[in-house]
């Protein structure tokens, strides 16, 4: 039951790091940031959503891998199904699968973030 649970919990996860990404780019294309800072807000903003998938990964008392996987599945894989699905709701948050440099860099500040997250001790109880 612990597989299936990791699994579902995963998949949700995904769509809201899908939703959250997708969110902090028209925010920062909203904010007129243009270039170089427009960059390094979406930057910072990935590095807190990595940190933000790592805590509730732990909090949930998922398995530490669950958090990168989620963070690469919300940036690849889940905007190519949501591109699938016919509805102005779902397109709001489509893309396809291949990354650009800055979405690249991006997925890796957030992947590292989560990583060194996940890395310090939690609580001893």
């Amino acid at each position: 039951m612990t597989g299936v649970r990791s699994a579902s919990l995963g998949a949700i996860l995904a769509l809201f790091v899908t939703i959250a990404y997708k969110g902090v780019v028209s925010l920062v294309e909203a904010s007129g940031a243009r270039d170089q800072p427009a960059l390094i807000l979406i930057l910072l903003l990935s590095a807190f959503l990595g940190v933000l998938t790592a805590v509730v990964t732990r909090m949930l008392r998922l398995p530490g891998a669950t958090a990168p996987t989620v963070l690469v599945l919300g940036w690849t894989l889940v905007p190519l199904i949501l591109q699938a699905i016919p509805s102005a709701a779902t397109q709001l948050f489509a893309g396809d699968a291949a990354l650009s440099a800055g979405q690249a860099l991006a997925l890796a500040t957030a992947t590292v973030a989560a990583a060194v997250t996940l890395g310090v001790p939690a609580e001893r109880r």
